[in-house]
């Protein structure tokens, strides 16, 4: 996913992974989306498995639909 595509408006949050950003979706007409910057430290042998499975996660609740996610 490009960054490009987003315009961060305002921090929402800061985790173990990064920051939450409120962000425009500038590819689908300004919708609002929560952004999350996932921090990446290296390591020697490549990229920590936390950062993977944090990853994986995201990845899935891009498709998810559920009236507590917000979208």
């Amino acid at each position: 996913i490009s960054t490009q595509q987003y315009e961060p408006v305002a921090e929402i949050g800061e985790g173990a992974y990064g920051k939450v950003y409120k962000a425009r979706d500038l590819k689908n007409g300004g919708r609002f989306v929560a952004l999350k910057r996932v921090r990446v430290q290296t390591e020697e042998e490549g990229m920590p498995l936390s950062t993977i499975r944090e990853v994986a996660v995201l990845r899935q609740l891009e498709s998810f639909e559920h009236p507590n996610v917000v979208r």
